[in-house]
């Protein structure tokens, strides 16, 4: 039977067979050997650690080597490594080339010097017998690291941060048209940037475990706007424009009318695109600045919440006409205003009545609102080329009388009339949107034909007899 020999060589040279072991006792004699080298080896790495006094040898105080120094010699080398690295900002903050840098008394930073020498001294001296066997078996082989503990005030590193952030966020913003002295010119998109702190303190935070000095970049989102100079490289002239005025001392009116102008404003639609006042322009409450101001409820003008609005929808209304755009929802007043011609208004009204139009142009357009003193200006960019010559004529105008209403009032004498409401006339009128491509024969499109009722006349009759009175 095959079998392990063991030999060894004696004094005079002779090898001298023991013992044949069996197959079944190879394991444990293999292992019984590597114990006792192991043992050997731990007790000779002991015996090495015992005999000095001095900081053990692969001893790591962050990036500090303090190995084979006395607890005094190591705690001043860890002070000249604190004090050369403190003279400067020992935390730069970067992001694209800016630079924060961070003075360790402005988050009030300080290192324990002494605890830290001490910590690295007591390094398989302390605790345990097995603990201190691990850590000088650690240390001899692959050495023993010690984080260099950093104290500092995170409120104030929070803060340092935070103010970095107030200089740097910001929303995007969409590239724009402006007009110039009859020239258009595109004003470039700007990227809007976003702080993480959180983030950014993380980062810090991790960093200051393995040391000082340190750079942390800047964590940031960054978004980018809905319109960039490329969207708006076709636009080159005006394709339309409209102008009302108004009331200048109306203030509630006035309010309003510059807050839609204002949501209304830069405006990109694409080719095919359809747009819509009220998502754009927004529900008109108090909340969102808006105002109360006379405006048409019923055939009645009384006071309601965004009151004239109605003329800026009225006014972006012709100058779409004017443009050459499709018309999707638009309904009349009950009343006509009188800041635009007879048939050329629009009304709307929160969740109830939109007004919408189409870019049905090859190109995309631009519009733009303008309130300057007492008027509001819509202007239409777009590809010049793009449209014919408009014209908008309003045909079959009808006067509609109203009627007389008469009430019995008990309160007036029998005899005396008074007249309660003047009432006002209604209209009805056909309005047309006339292209003219230059040829004899031009494009007639029916745009609407519109009622606006009659308001009664109302007068109170006496029916009171001054006999019974008497």
């Amino acid at each position: 039977m095959a079998g392990l020999y063991i030999t060894y060589l004696t004094e005079r040279g002779l090898i001298v067979q023991l013992a044949t072991i069996k197959p079944t006792t190879k394991l444990v004699l293999f292992l019984s050997i590597i114990i006792l080298f192991s043992a050997v080896s731990l007790f000779a790495v002991n015996s090495a650690f015992m005999v000095t006094d001095q900081i053990y040898a692969g001893v790591m105080v962050g990036d500090i080597s303090v190995g084979g120094l006395s607890e005094q010699a190591a705690k001043e080398k860890i002070a000249a490594f604190v004090k050369e690295h403190m003279k400067e900002a020992p935390i730069v903050i970067t992001y694209q080339g800016q630079t924060w840098p961070l003075e360790a008394k402005e988050i009030d930073m300080v290192i324990d010097v002494e605890g830290l020498a001490h910590k690295a001294y007591s390094v398989g001296r302390e605790g345990s017998l097995f603990s201190c066997l691990q850590e000088r078996f650690l240390t001899i082989n692959q050495g023993y690291h010690i984080p260099l503990v950093l104290k500092y005030n995170q409120e104030k590193l929070e803060a340092f941060v935070q103010n970095i952030a107030a200089t740097l966020d910001s929303e995007p913003s969409n590239a724009k048209i402006v007009q110039e002295n009859a020239e258009i010119k595109v004003v470039q998109e700007t990227i809007g940037y976003k702080v993480n702190v959180a983030e950014t303190l993380a980062a810090i935070i991790d960093k200051l475990k393995s040391g000082i000095p340190l750079k942390v970049e800047l964590v940031i989102a960054e978004s980018q706007p809905k319109i960039i100079a490329a969207d708006l490289a076709d636009i080159d002239c005006v394709l339309a424009s409209y102008t009302t005025e108004f009331n200048p001392n109306n203030h509630n009116r006035v309010q309003n009318i510059i807050l839609g102008a204002r949501n209304f404003n830069n405006i990109l639609v694409h080719s095919g695109e359809s747009v819509s006042f009220n998502e754009v322009v927004g529900p008109r409450l108090e909340k969102y600045g808006f105002k109360e101001a006379p405006g048409f409820i019923n055939g009645k003008l009384v006071p309601d919440w965004g009151g004239g609005i109605c003329q800026l929808t009225s006014t972006l209304y012709n100058a779409v006409l004017l443009a050459n755009l499709a018309i999707e929802e638009r309904t009349s007043h009950c009343q006509p205003p009188g800041y635009v011609p007879l048939g050329q208004d629009a009304t709307v009204a929160d969740n109830l009545l939109d007004f919408k139009f189409k870019n049905n142009s090859a190109h995309s357009i631009y519009i733009k609102s303008e309130v300057s003193g007492g008027s509001v200006t819509i202007y239409v960019f777009g590809k010049n080329g793009d449209k014919p010559e408009i014209k908008i004529i309003a045909t079959d105008k009808k006067v509609i009388e109203p009627q007389t209403i008469v009430k019995q009032d008990a309160d007036l004498e029998v005899g005396r009339e008074v007249v309660e409401s003047e009432g006002q006339r209604g209209f009805s009128v056909t309005t047309w949107r006339i292209r003219n491509y230059g040829r004899t024969d031009a494009e007639r499109e029916l745009l609407a034909t519109d009622e606006y009722s009659p308001e009664d006349r109302v007068v109170r009759v006496g029916t009171k007899n001054q006999t019974s009175v008497k």
